[in-house]
């Protein structure tokens, strides 16, 4: 008996543990934004009629239902936040039941479908089905839809114009660019809906069409606040420099590109680029895409010039990442957890760097927490130094690379 309570007791230790660990991995650094809950499960504080002058007479027909924010019955009014959001991430639940139809408006303007397309072959799915952007053409990358009386989550990443979306844990929106008003949006009536999209809004619920459910509704704001500034104007490339790379000689080989910036050269003859500022500790937030048809898409984004943080076209199929893998802190340690979003996929990094401690998240997943690289990853021969400031490094002599949302959050420095 004894035996048997003690080996229960190393059972429920080690369950904790794994689910501990599991949760950190989860959890951004504070600094890039924290958890809001945006429904208490008892009532609509928090939320209003999304279109006052055209629905339900300006009433809220909505309320807590078992748990979730349900409309009372189909067809009343969309219901959105009281309060407004620029770049976030967002988790939400919901349920529809058969041929089911609503949808997630991101600041109110850009909709995120909900439909019953349960059991739709891939092929066959449309800009009307569940997980489109509404109406734009951005067809969902798989049916991952559940049947009507499930619940299903989309997580979404909305940055600037990029939005990135999984459904019930399946890529289905690969960092798109959208920055028009959807159909149905607040404050836009028929015909009108293509204006667009502001920087800053609510988030919109419909509520219009079908019944539905809504659950376990929570928002982070992602690199948005005081101190937050972007590396990247969006326009051009006027804050990035290649004067210490001799390659560059006959001027820059990296260009913007589809609402990013990108090596124009890769695959020989190219050159890596350095931001013009320099920075000592820091958080910072990027997006990028490599072509693994190029050099195997290798390339690396170096934190103050000395340590890289690898870009690889992913091994995929389920494949652990090695030290020269994507997201490895090249040639020491490689990502603690397999979290790149898959070849040809756009992936969201957030960094914190403080004196010689690097932590990473990968699409939202601790790969490296609070870790010391000894040496420059590209010189194991030079020790840099505990604190220094220095510019990022982008590499672009290997493969195909695209970077975009690039901000950053100077952190005090070092004594």
């Amino acid at each position: 008996m004894a035996r048997l309570t003690i080996l229960l007791v190393c059972i429920f230790c080690i369950t904790n543990t794994l689910r501990a660990a599991d949760d950190k991995g989860r959890d951004l650094d504070a600094g890039f934004g924290e958890w809001k809950v945006l429904f208490d499960g008892k009532s609509t504080k928090g939320w209003q009629n999304a279109k006052p002058k055209r629905q339900a007479g300006g009433k809220n027909l909505w309320a807590a239902e078992d748990g979730a924010l349900a409309n009372i019955r189909g067809g009343v009014n969309d219901i959105c936040t009281v309060e407004e959001f620029t770049d976030y991430e967002l988790e939400i639940d919901y349920k529809i039941p058969p041929k089911g139809n609503s949808g997630v408006y991101l600041r109110g303007t850009c909709e995120v479908q909900i439909f019953d397309s349960y059991g739709k072959a891939d092929k066959d799915l449309s800009k009307a089905d569940s997980g489109a952007i509404y109406g734009v053409g951005y067809v969902a990358l798989k049916n991952a839809q559940k049947k009507p009386g499930e619940w299903n989550r989309y997580r979404i990443i909305h940055v600037g114009h990029r939005i990135t979306v999984w459904h019930n844990g399946v890529l289905i929106q690969d960092n798109v660019y959208q920055d028009k008003f959807t159909g149905g949006a607040m404050g836009v009536y028929p015909g009108t809906d293509r204006k667009l999209t502001p920087k800053k809004g609510p988030l919109m619920l419909q509520g219009d069409h079908g019944k539905v459910w809504y659950k376990s509704i929570r928002i982070r704001p992602l690199c948005t606040g005081e101190g937050w500034t972007s590396m990247w104007n969006g326009k051009d490339l006027s804050e990035f420099t290649a004067k210490n790379d001799r390659r560059a000689k006959k001027g820059l080989r990296w260009a913007v590109e589809d609402h990013s910036f990108t090596n124009t050269a890769a695959g020989g003859g190219g050159h890596d680029i350095w931001t013009k500022g320099a920075y000592g500790n820091f958080l910072a937030f990027y997006q990028y895409l490599s072509d693994p048809k190029t050099h195997g898409g290798n390339s690396g984004f170096y934190l103050r010039d000395q340590w890289e943080i690898q870009i690889h076209g992913p091994q995929g199929g389920g494949k652990k990442e090695g030290k020269h893998g994507d997201g490895a802190l090249y040639s020491y340690y490689p990502p603690a957890r397999l979290s790149n979003n898959g070849k040809n996929r756009w992936n969201t990094m957030c960094v914190k760097l403080v004196d010689n401690k690097i932590s990473v998240w990968q699409n939202g997943i601790l790969i490296h927490d609070n870790t010391s690289v000894p040496t420059r990853t590209d010189n194991h021969r030079v020790k840099p130094p505990v604190f220094s400031k220095a510019p990022f490094k982008l590499q672009g002599d290997h493969g195909k690379v695209w970077f975009t949302n690039m901000k950053i959050l100077p952190l005090p420095d070092s004594k």
